[in-house]
C-alpha cells in the first residue's frame, strides 16, 4: 500500500491510482480531461483531473519554451 500525504500538492501516478481506486469512479468530463472521485488518507473526498494527452503535451512544450531566456523570444 502506498502511503499518501494529506497535504495539498502533487501526487505520483501510484498515489493517484490508489486514492481513486484505479480511476474506478468517473464523475465528469471536460475538454481538458476527465474527473474522478477519490479520497485522501484523511478521508477527505477529492476530485482528481486526469489531463488529456494533447493538452499535457502542449503544456509541457509551453513550459519548456518558458525556460528559454533569450532577448529574441
Amino acid at each position: 500500500m502506498v502511503e499518501l500525504s494529506s497535504e495539498p500538492g502533487r501526487y505520483t501516478f501510484m498515489e493517484v491510482m490508489e486514492m481513486t481506486h484505479k480511476l474506478a469512479n468517473q464523475i465528469g468530463i471536460s475538454a481538458s480531461g476527465i474527473l474522478y472521485h477519490g479520497k485522501l488518507p484523511t478521508g477527505q473526498e477529492v476530485a482528481v483531473k486526469v489531463w488529456r494527452e494533447t493538452l499535457h503535451s502542449a503544456a509541457k512544450e509551453f513550459f519548456e519554451f518558458e525556460k528559454v531566456r533569450s532577448p529574441n523570444v
